[in-house]
């Protein structure tokens, strides 16, 4: 990700906004006219279409980035030139061969990449196929060689495009393997049986019956297949690129009449069941956008693995698929009787969307791809390593040591020092029984991932961070008191003086203070800004008054970071102010709260005429609530974690593997969608885990971070109370089986999580502002 140029992807992105605007694409799109020859060489003297093609090659060397943000834009603007069939495929699968005639290939890649020569990839032969030497049939493209020629016969089907181009680069079995052609347009004995998409664009089947094609038509002998995999690979990476960019112009069509629209006398946009589904569906999108930027960026780092290119791809396509079809259904519904007809746009990217989605490999079938490709995570947390680790360095370049060695690394320390007794526990553990371990975190200089060097922490890169919390899941070691760490840490960082940094941080680091978290009152939850709990300046000091409740293990902490209202004549957010409380102080009571799982893990503390110094105030007087909105960015960020769902889903596999559940297709496929799911909230938390370590704004694209890590911890959840039968109903504390899986702690712990930090209801209606949805 680090090695990206975003100013010049963004470049490209608006200069291909630009191009594409200077014609009416979508009328264009309305006409269902063949490729407009004179339009495609534009495109290629723009650069798109050796836009990924190596400069070896004769190509810009751009890479897919660029390339993906220039179909993305194609994809809102409804282009009608097949630029995945005609532009992508061919270029990507001549730039992969290993040519019989160096000279020969060079020639026709420049002619594909200068717009002279249009062609098609035919190498499809039964409907679902994914990979190219899938299931050779009966009806297959067979060759055989014969006086200097070469003779094909049998069928391609769903060859895109399938009008109006030169010819199509066809696969063909022979005794010797499968070997590749170029086989011209009127080739005596091939015809195309031409038959519209649903977008308009024209495929065809095939048919060669005895056609002879020169000598030099044999472009390639030798690794035929993985080439074609490979481009159909990424060709699929760049409709999931057209198909966010499919979706998301559908939901900016959509905000734009909800906006315009009257019933009832008031805009639709005002209607929040309406809101709520726009927001769902923009998820959706975002979920694509950051899975195949994930897909890229990891093809990227391991560019020769072939089993992980299918993982990606397929899970970008499948996710892209579902985001373009909820999407563009969605726009239709929204629309009305409108949307229902041609004279609609919407319904130019309905049908697109139906195309995208169908070629190439449905959701449904790119699921149960990436379910059979994906790594299954290992059958436990006690397979021994070759040789154990003894020595464990307290610093070291973690970010540049291989991923494999620092999980290893991660992985001895937790056997060799986490209690054996506090495994795979999946409550919230008081301090006096999880301290010792956070001590042992702390002399080891490893008890702050994310935190800066100079301030004591490890400094860990994203991807670093998610590996560290997936090794902690996977032994089972238990969450810490750790608001000091995850919420205050980085506030001070960011906001604090120094004086605070030197006389706070330490304490956090080495468990001396341990901190709870003062926002929520009995009425200012979610309306966080209605809070009442006052703070009077009185010299040097602040005197508070008031409450605090659903304060996390509140009882077990020494201090406590919390806001306060300082000025009640004002608008309420502007009278707050951001303070650190010494619990020990004369004037505060703490109450515990138990929840429904029957464990103490709230608090009510109340203040009565508690003095606070002044110098405990972080920021200015009356400046809180912009400290207050970014640690609750850190908050939803870390509500956003995939930790919680990689942990379900631990759970899962240890059941499913107990009870042979694998075996089941039905279920299978069931747990593959979560898989998924689970895999995309990774992608997206790492975008934002970047930004958060860059000292970047958090987008307000975290509200949808925080909603759809919570809501796929819950649906996880539910997934283990269903295969744990009569365990899925017993006491959260019962282990199932071996007593390592508690079945219904994942299913209890996500409905806390859905409505901490913001309920995932307001965060919906806080997205909904961002939509630009009047009324929201």
């Amino acid at each position: 990700m680090s090695g990206v140029d975003h100013d010049l992807i963004e470049e490209i992105r608006d200069s291909a906004r630009d191009f594409l605007q200077r014609r009416d694409q979508r009328q264009r799109k309305r006409a269902e006219t063949p490729p407009d020859r004179d339009y495609w060489r534009e495109i290629a003297e723009v650069g798109w279409l050796g836009m990924s093609v190596p400069e070896t090659l004769g190509g810009l060397g751009l890479g897919w980035r660029a390339m993906a943000a220039v179909l993305e834009e194609a994809g809102r603007a409804q282009l009608p030139e097949p630029l995945v069939g005609a532009g992508v495929l061919p270029a990507a699968l001549l730039a992969r061969i290993e040519p019989v005639d160096a000279a020969r290939r060079d020639a026709l890649l420049q002619a594909v990449c200068g717009g002279e020569t249009l062609l098609g990839l035919a190498w499809q032969e039964t409907e679902g196929q994914l990979e190219a030497g899938e299931a050779a049939t009966a009806f297959g493209v067979s060759v055989i060689e014969r006086e200097g020629a070469y003779v094909l016969n049998g069928e391609k089907r769903h060859v895109m495009p399938g009008a109006g181009v030169d010819g199509w680069l066809v696969t063909a079995d022979g005794e010797r393997g499968t070997a590749l052609f170029f086989v011209a347009a009127g080739t005596p004995g091939v015809t195309a049986q031409v038959h519209a998409r649903a977008d308009g664009g024209a495929a065809c089947h095939l048919a060669i019956e005895s056609a002879v094609v020169p000598a030099d038509a044999l472009l390639a002998r030798d690794g035929v297949l993985d080439a074609v995999d490979e481009a159909l690979d990424l060709g699929r990476l760049m409709q999931s690129a057209e198909l966010a960019g499919v979706a998301r112009q559908a939901l900016a069509d959509s905000v734009a009449y909800l906006n315009t629209r009257q019933q009832f006398g008031r805009p639709l946009a005002s209607f929040q069941a309406l809101q709520h589904r726009l927001v769902d569906a923009a998820m959706q999108v975002e979920l694509a956008a950051n899975s195949l930027l994930d897909a890229l960026d990891t093809l990227d780092a391991r560019p020769g693995d072939a089993t992980l290119r299918k993982t990606v791809a397929s899970r970008a396509k499948a996710r892209a698929a579902r985001a373009g079809l909820e999407a563009t259904r969605l726009a239709i519904q929204l629309h009305g009787a409108i949307g229902y007809t041609e004279e609609c746009d919407v319904s130019l990217y309905f049908r697109s969307a139906l195309h995208l989605a169908a070629w190439l490999g449905n959701a449904t079938a790119h699921r149960q791809r990436y379910g059979a490709l994906a790594a299954l995570p290992a059958p436990g947390a006690d397979d021994d390593d070759a040789v154990p680790i003894t020595d464990f360095p307290r610093e070291a370049d973690w970010n540049g040591m291989p991923e494999a060695d620092f999980r290893r690394l991660v992985r001895g320390f937790f056997r060799a020092h986490y209690p054996e007794h506090l495994r795979h526990v999946p409550w919230r553990l008081h301090w006096d029984e999880i301290k010792d371990w956070y001590f042992t975190l702390a002399r080891q200089g490893w008890i702050a991932p994310s935190w800066p060097r100079e301030h004591g922490g490890m400094a860990l890169s994203p991807a670093r961070q998610i590996a560290f919390i997936e090794e902690a899941e996977r032994h089972g070691v238990a969450r810490a008191p750790d608001q000091g760490l995850v919420m205050l840490g980085p506030i001070l960082i960011r906001h604090g003086t120094e004086e605070q940094r030197a006389r706070f941080l330490p304490g956090i680091l080495s468990g001396e203070a341990v901190w709870a978290q003062g926002y929520s009152e009995p009425n200012a939850g979610s309306d966080l800004a209605s809070l009442r709990c006052e703070a009077l300046v009185d010299g040097d000091d602040l005197i508070v008054s008031g409450q605090k409740t659903w304060s996390t293990l509140a009882q077990d902490a020494t201090h406590m970071f919390m806001l306060v209202r300082t000025d009640k004549t004002v608008k309420k957010q502007a009278g707050i102010s951001f303070l650190l409380v010494d619990l020990a102080s004369p004037g505060v009571s703490r109450r515990p709260i138990r929840t429904l799982s029957g464990h103490e893990e709230f608090c009510e503390v109340f203040f009565d005429q508690v003095r606070v110094p002044r110098a405990n105030l972080v920021g200015e007087l009356n400046a809180g609530w912009g400290i207050a909105k970014a640690l609750l960015g850190f908050e939803r960020l870390f509500s956003g974690s995939p930790k919680h769902a990689n942990h379900a889903l631990q759970q899962i596999f240890s059941i499913a593997r107990q009870r042979g559940l694998l075996a089941d297709p039905a279920f299978a496929d069931r747990l593959a969608e979560l898989r998924l799911d689970a895999a995309d909230l990774t992608a997206m938390y790492s975008v934002f885990a970047e930004l958060a370590k860059a000292g970047r704004p958090l987008p307000p694209e975290l509200s949808l971070l925080k909603v759809w890590a919570t809501e796929t911890h819950e649906r996880l959840g539910a997934l283990l109370i269903q295969i744990a039968e009569e365990y899925g109903g017993a006491a959260m504390r019962l282990g199932y089986g071996n007593g390592q899986v508690h079945a219904l702690a994942p299913y209890v712990n996500a409905l806390a999580a859905t409505i901490f930090s913001g309920t995932n209801e307001i965060q919906r209606n806080i997205y909904a502002k961002q939509l630009g949805l009047e009324g929201a």
